[in-house]
């Protein structure tokens, strides 16, 4: 049975699970394909050092991660406060919460450079680092406005290191929005060609892939069918009969 067609640069396998809608294709080919096409990547990071693994992962988690942050320091948790486990939000959270802005917007900077360094191309993971980055600056700042007002504190330039975050990221998401689509580019190694190190990666990507499609009620299947479809071989995950 054929994959279909998911364009030139789908979304990596566990991303695409956790964003794609219900009355999207959500089949287990569609996410067979998703995997597949990952292969080129799966291989080069099974190739790479230590090293370039950490800067990778540096790269595309901490700067979400980041402003995340600096929101959850403004807005804190409020069974935590009920319960003693941490002081009540108040103006003296907003310094840490413009660090983590600052270090997000740092890497903003750091993504525009490596995607300049990739070829300026259209990356969905990357809008959507953006869309992510945006929104919890801009769900920030009201919220660090309103403690200082509630005190008096004169915020300042407290709060900049947000704006210039959010003015990266509405850049950089145009940019990668007003760039030329990828040209399809043709699988370089077989399927079965693949390295034994590559294949158990995909094959790890996919299983996380398929716990966060049952999680969301995407795939409805009984913990002994689960393992079936994790144990079947690459690129058969949506074949039934192997024979």
């Amino acid at each position: 049975m054929k994959l279909p067609d998911i364009g030139p640069d789908p979304l990596p396998p566990s991303m695409w699970a956790r964003s794609v809608s219900r009355y999207e294709p959500h089949g287990l080919d569609v996410l067979e394909a998703h995997v597949v096409a990952h292969r080129m990547n799966a291989s080069e990071w099974t190739k790479s050092s230590a090293l370039q693994k950490i800067w990778a992962f540096l790269v595309g988690f901490v700067p979400w991660l980041a402003s995340i942050g600096g929101f959850a320091a403004l807005l804190g948790d409020d069974r935590a406060i009920r319960l003693g486990r941490m002081t009540p939000r108040d103006a003296g959270d907003i310094p840490f919460a413009s660090v983590c802005y600052a270090i997000a917007a740092l890497g903003v900077v750091v993504l525009l450079v490596d995607w300049v360094r990739e070829g300026r191309k259209q990356t969905p993971g990357l809008r959507l680092t953006m869309t992510i980055i945006f929104v919890f600056g801009a769900l920030g700042i009201p919220v660090a406005y309103m403690l200082a007002a509630r005190e008096g504190v004169d915020m300042g330039l407290m709060m900049l290191p947000a704006y210039v975050m959010m003015g990266l990221a509405i850049l950089l998401f145009i940019l990668v929005q007003m760039s030329p689509l990828p040209e399809m580019k043709v699988q370089e190694i077989a399927l079965e060609d693949l390295d034994e190190k590559t294949v158990k990666r995909l094959l790890m990507l996919r299983g996380r892939a398929i716990d966060t499609l049952v999680q969301r009620g995407l795939i409805n299947s009984d913990v002994a069918d689960i393992n079936v479809l994790k144990a079947r071989p690459l690129g058969r995950l949506h074949i039934e009969d192997d024979t």
